[in-house]
């Protein structure tokens, strides 16, 4: 059984940590700001947050944007960090630290926290979509995240909507981004978008403003589509919303009423129909996860 690990989610604009026992228990929670570009910065960043503990974990476990090698150990992108390609984290760390680290890719984390111990928990298979910038997103397979022969299967945010290639407006993340939630919502209250957030369109939501409500219905009507035709593909038994919308009760109050729609149009085709949850673990689902696969490899 691992003893405890420091736990680590690195995103683009900070890096959040917390300690993690074998009974899962997240203390001493903190982050900091993610330095971009410079790998010896990013190296530096790390390693701090380590000196804060030497001595008192035995490893490090990292979550971490982009396409991953975890079994070699090696960031094959890096996403927004722009830490350019082939970035071999676990050596460099690993050369700095002294102690074991391990590192998966953010949102296959977040599938794996709830895999092992979440909402699918009890699934063969099953999928986790994670809303947020971009759609993160993994299949879990006989009870396993799916890495693909490339390690990027289930990255979702890519996939092209139309036959418009040429900006990201046409992908899944444009249409299902938390971006495209706010801009929609502005653009019904006449509002300029960087002047709000989520919190202020739900709230709108909640008021039962029409305008917003409709947009949101929007939103969540692409969503259903997208969760409809991975069923199809895939057939999992559970598909589990993650991100911080999520939590939102009105998302999936209407997220499952544009779900029963899908379901009642092709009801005369028999096609199955998966159970529809939010994740369990939210905030903590990236950091959970890497502990998880830390355990997997270390044991």
């Amino acid at each position: 059984m691992a003893g405890i690990c420091l736990t680590m989610d690195v995103g683009g604009s900070s890096i959040k940590y917390a300690l993690i026992d074998a009974d899962r228990n997240l203390t001493e929670h903190g982050k900091v700001p993610t330095p971009l570009r410079s790998r010896s910065a990013h190296l530096d960043a790390l390693a701090g947050i380590y000196q804060q503990f030497r001595g008192r974990v035995e490893g490090i476990a990292l979550s971490y944007p982009g396409i991953i090698d975890s079994e070699a150990g090696l960031c094959k992108t890096t996403g927004a960090l722009e830490l350019g390609l082939d970035f071999p984290l676990v050596q460099e760390l690993e050369a700095r630290c002294g102690v074991p680290v391990t590192v998966m890719n953010d949102a296959k984390a977040a599938a794996l926290a709830e895999a092992s111990w979440g909402a699918l928990a009890d699934c063969a298979d099953g999928i986790v979509i994670v809303l947020g910038t971009g759609i993160g997103g993994a299949l879990i397979q006989d009870g396993k995240v799916r890495m693909g022969r490339h390690f990027s299967a289930g990255e979702f945010s890519t996939i092209c909507m139309d036959a418009h290639v040429e900006s990201s407006d046409h992908t899944w993340c444009g249409l299902n981004g938390s971006s495209r939630l706010i801009a929609t919502a502005a653009c019904a209250k006449g509002v300029d978008p960087a002047s709000i957030n989520g919190e202020d369109v739900f709230r709108w939501v909640n008021e039962g403003d029409p305008a917003v409500c409709m947009a949101l219905d929007q939103f969540t009507a692409t969503l259903a589509r997208m969760i409809r035709n991975l069923q199809l593909i895939f057939d999992p038994e559970r598909i589990a919303i993650g991100g911080g919308i999520s939590q939102q009760p009105r998302l999936m109050e209407s997220l499952r009423k544009n779900l029963d729609y899908h379901q009642r149009m092709a009801a005369g085709y028999g096609m199955p129909e998966a159970q529809v949850v939010t994740c369990k673990y939210f905030n903590d689902a990236n950091l959970i996860g890497a502990y998880a696969y830390y355990v997997q490899r270390r044991g």
